[in-house]
């Protein structure tokens, strides 16, 4: 699967080891924070491969920042594949805004 060509918000993910990634690291970050409410929108989307709007791209982000520390080394590469299309994705919202 291939990248958008839109300025929208990016697919989460372009592999299932991506897909697989992103969901234990959004799981893991809800897990560590008092109010798991805000994980679930990121987390359904995913499982659905549905498109992240920019404030689910900025948490995913933020959950990637913290999993990849102590990921297994088979989540390191997809981990940050993703992660750099998550931090161009912030930099293009911040150019639009």
């Amino acid at each position: 699967m291939t990248p958008p060509t839109t300025d929208g918000p990016p697919a989460p993910t372009t592999s299932r080891e991506e897909a697989w990634v992103a969901h234990a690291a959004l799981v893991d970050a809800a897990t560590a924070d008092d109010d798991d409410r805000p994980y679930h929108r990121p987390i359904e989307s995913i499982e659905r491969g549905a498109a992240l709007d920019d404030e689910d791209v900025a948490l995913l982000r933020d959950a990637l920042v913290d999993y990849l520390g102590n990921a297994p080394v088979r989540d390191r590469a997809p981990g940050r594949a993703l992660l750099r299309r998550t931090d161009d994705a912030a930099d293009a919202r911040s150019r639009r805004a």
